[in-house]
């Protein structure tokens, strides 16, 4: 069976990971190549946060976070080297350190449950209309910057 998880990356507007999507997609391909045991394409979404309303202890913050779905049950031996391979090379890719970044990797159940508990704190019928928006908002960005990205206020 084809696994096809939806990478979620919150990412702050102008930090280093911002400007390396490209290659930060590469780098989320490949760990989950080499350490999951069926054929993956993962989805990454871009999430950009403004600069303006990211703060860590008071201070702008350009703190990025990623979660990266593995398939149910996966043990703890596969998923800690894909989780340090995801850490070791978003540092090397965007030059910043291991405290510049949050990475997840849920069951993907667990994954899938975060996202309709995200889209059931709204009524149906704006739930609709939300995810229409940010529908053609992914499609249109993956056209035309090659990846899909969105903005979102906190």
């Amino acid at each position: 069976m084809h696994f096809k998880p939806i990478v979620l990356c919150s990412l702050v507007e102008g930090s280093r990971a911002s400007l390396n999507k490209q290659a930060l997609e590469q780098v989320i391909g490949r760990a989950y190549r080499e350490h999951l045991s069926q054929p993956v394409t993962p989805r990454v979404i871009w999430m950009e946060v403004p600069s303006n309303q990211a703060f860590l202890e008071g201070k702008t913050s350009s703190v990025a976070t990623l979660m990266a779905p593995v398939p149910d049950g996966t043990s703890n031996k596969l998923r800690h080297p894909f989780l340090y391979q995801l850490l070791e090379q978003w540092c090397l890719t965007t030059g910043g350190n291991k405290n510049e970044v949050v990475i997840t990797a849920p069951d993907q159940s667990l994954s899938r449950a975060f996202l309709s508990a995200n889209r059931k704190r709204m009524p149906p019928l704006r739930q609709i209309t939300y995810i229409a928006k940010t529908l053609v908002r992914l499609v249109r960005s993956k056209s035309a910057t090659g990846h899909f990205n969105t903005h979102i206020n906190l």
